[in-house]
């Protein structure tokens, strides 16, 4: 069985190097962004833009509150994503994992509220997230099964066996059959993140997750690759955590021993959204903080610092002022 490893954060993973988290192979993340109708996550603009220049697949997630509006929730979303002018490549995602003392007569018409608003924003049907008990005590109708409706969404299963060994699968709900994506773990260790870390399969191959994305893979862009000139001390593992890349994507562009002198080629590893589908192409500003370098915003926008500087007409690209407001491309 063909699965591809990934992982979900939030405040509770700040700091993340995601060059070292993308080295290890993970392949698509998804990141908190809103909780009932009051709560941003403050890490997901970092973790956002992070993830993409490190060439993750991305998905953003809300946290359902059962006992405020649904509309609301929904909305609180979706303008909130939209703010950022890119949707990401994966599609949105309802984490709903606590009842708040509401009945399931009124959950499931209000998650269908949810799913409808955020699929009307975006174009997409969402993921529904949830645990295997959740969902049959909770989202459930006459005879166990979940609502007709259902088998319409993606599920994201969060199921944690005592020791999880490559080629297991969870176990599905009453009247669910096909899991997309399961969340095995919640305490996974991934380098770039010193937290536990929730650990996560897409149910299928590197093709598959990057069509259900609406993605091109990686290494289809027509730029040109980028070179690294191998210097004392360098190994492949160095040099992968570097550009954000996996070790076995280096070898396989490089297969030469490592040389001082030598100059390898990068393979691009950042997903290309799809002509009709995936972010979008409005460019955002930033304004300028104390000690922000031009460096340093293209790598938490994921882009370059010439791009940058043509886009703002900047002539030294070591001379910015805080308060300045940049056109991000």
């Amino acid at each position: 069985m063909a699965t591809v490893p990934g992982i979900d954060v939030s405040y509770w993973n700040a700091g993340i190097d995601w060059p070292k988290v993308r080295a290890t192979g993970q392949r698509f993340v998804f990141v908190k962004a809103t909780e009932a109708d009051y709560y941003r996550d403050p890490t997901f603009d970092d973790n956002w833009f992070g993830a993409k220049s490190a060439g993750l697949l991305r998905g953003a997630y809300h946290f359902f509150r059962c006992n405020v509006d649904a509309k609301k929730q929904a909305d609180y979303f979706v303008n909130y994503v939209k703010s950022f002018n890119d949707e990401g490549e994966l599609p949105p995602v309802l984490d709903l994992e606590t009842h708040d003392n509401q009945k399931k007569e009124k959950i499931i018409p209000a998650v269908k509220v949810w799913l409808d608003r955020v699929e009307s924003a975006f174009g997409r049907k969402p993921i529904i997230y949830s645990g295997q008990y959740f969902l049959q005590d909770y989202f459930s109708e006459a005879g166990g099964g979940p609502p007709s409706w259902a088998k319409d969404y993606p599920l994201w299963l969060a199921q944690y066996p005592n020791q999880y060994t490559p080629g297991m699968q969870p176990f599905l709900p009453t009247g669910w059959f096909k899991w997309t994506l399961w969340q095995y773990s919640k305490r996974g260790s991934v380098n770039g993140i010193n937290a536990d870390v929730d650990l996560d399969l897409f149910n299928g191959t590197l093709e598959e997750l990057y069509k259900f994305a609406g993605a091109k893979p990686a290494g289809t862009t027509p730029e040109t690759p980028k070179k690294h000139k191998v210097v004392a001390g360098d190994t492949f593992e160095t040099i992968a955590i570097k550009y954000g890349i996996t070790v076995r994507e280096l070898v396989s562009a490089n297969p030469q021993l490592l040389k001082s002198g030598d100059q390898l080629t990068i393979p691009t590893p950042v997903a290309i959204p799809a002509e009709n589908g995936g972010a979008t192409t409005a460019p955002r500003t930033y304004t300028v903080k104390s000690g922000d370098t031009l460096s340093s915003i293209a790598v938490k926008f994921g882009t370059t610092v010439a791009k940058i500087a043509s886009a703002n007409n900047i002539k030294n690209v070591n001379l910015i002022s805080v308060g300045q407001v940049l056109v991000i491309p």
